[in-house]
């Protein structure tokens, strides 16, 4: 990815620091925010980041049953997490976010990890893209 992304150095610089200040020093938990990720990597079929954030999201707590639970239809998460994915999930589709959703996801996030959501989401549904229309070889595996 870093190969890719980075044939555009300038840019690639630029990337970095907005990209790290959402993960891993953002509003969001480390959990919440590899479980997003995970989510919209899911959403758009995105191997490169999936298999990326599995890891990622293992080291940062996620339990095995969390990330495999991501990758299904009806995820099974309630509460703050729910709201999340459902927002997550209604970005990725549709690029935009229902009133009942979004209302929701104001119960369980504060003003500014709203606005992180919808920029972690948007970041890495963008990310999805560029990997997939560059050509983004999967990694080799070790």
């Amino acid at each position: 990815m870093f190969a890719t992304i980075g044939r555009a150095k300038r840019l690639f610089r630029g990337w970095l620091i907005y990209s790290a200040t959402m993960m891993p020093f953002g509003e969001l938990s480390r959990q919440d925010t590899e479980l997003v990720i995970l989510r919209v990597a899911h959403g758009r079929g995105a191997d490169y980041e999936r298999d990326h954030h599995r890891v990622i999201g293992k080291r940062a707590g996620l339990t095995d049953a969390e990330i495999a639970a991501v990758d299904r239809r009806d995820h099974g998460f309630t509460g703050r997490r729910g709201a999340m994915l459902a927002v997550a999930d209604q970005l990725v589709a549709r690029r935009e976010v229902d009133d009942a959703a979004w209302a929701e996801l104001t119960r369980h996030l504060s003003d500014r990890e709203c606005v992180a959501l919808v920029q972690l989401v948007t970041h890495y549904d963008g990310l999805a893209t560029a990997l997939h229309v560059l050509g983004t070889p999967p990694d080799e595996k070790r």
